[in-house]
Order: C-alpha cells, then structure tokens, then sequence
C-alpha cells in the first residue's frame, strides 16, 4: 500500500479531533429553576434541535458553569436562559420579547434575536472557556 493511500486510510479511521466547550453564566439572580443552555452551529442556530444542551441545577450561592463535552472543531454559537418557573422553554410576553433572561455567546446587544455571526466563535482543538451574561 503506497503511503499516500495509508495515510488517506488512517485519517479517515480516526474520529474527528473533539474538545470541550465550558460556559460560564453571570446574571443569575435567584436559585429558582434552572439555567439551559444550548450549543448550536450555523445551520441548526435558533431554528433546529442543538448540537448539544445542557441543564444547570441552581444553588444559591453556586457559581454557575456548564461543560460541552467532546465537541467536533467548528465554528458554534451558546445560548443560554434561567429558566426560573422550570417549565423548559423561554417564557416570552405577547409581543414575543422573552420574560426571562437571556444569554448568546460573545454577549452581542439584544435589540431583537441576534444573527449567528453576531454570536459565532471557532473551536479548535484547544479547550475553550468563555462567558455569557444574562440580560
């Protein structure tokens, strides 16, 4: 086998380098509920199922932080909400502005949903810690 066709054959044998994501979550004010928090790549952002989710049990007086485990390289985005009545989902008013509070990744301003690039950020294959906070 030349060493061209064995290296082609060893790459695709080999998983996908993966790394873990760690969120941390500011402006949680009460230990009611819990704070879910969604990974999501362009195509599935705000509109589909997330790569992945987590759900973060409250303490008072708990730092809040999550951990994407085992994620692909690629280019992501969070989101986060303290989901304070427990119900699962962001509670939103009649016009669709949403009652709990809100988080996206690189905290762009919240004058409406924002775009996928407004939150992006890339994953290497290094282990990546940033922060979020609720609005």
């Amino acid at each position: 086998m030349s060493r061209a066709l064995l290296a082609t054959a060893l790459a695709a044998a080999l998983p996908a380098l993966a790394t873990d994501i760690s969120v941390e979550i500011a402006g949680v004010e009460s230990s009611k509920g819990h704070v879910l928090v969604a990974l999501y790549d362009e195509e599935t952002f705000l509109k589909k199922k997330p790569v992945q989710k987590l759900r973060i049990d409250l303490a008072p007086g708990t730092a809040v932080t999550g951990v994407f485990r085992d994620v692909p390289e690629g280019t992501y985005a969070v989101v986060a909400f303290h989901d304070e009545n427990g119900n699962g989902k962001l509670d939103r008013n009649l016009i669709g502005i949403p009652t709990e509070k809100i988080g996206f990744s690189n905290n762009p301003s919240l004058w409406g949903p924002p775009r996928f690039s407004d939150s992006k950020f890339v994953l290497g294959s290094a282990a990546q810690r940033f922060a979020i906070t609720l609005r």
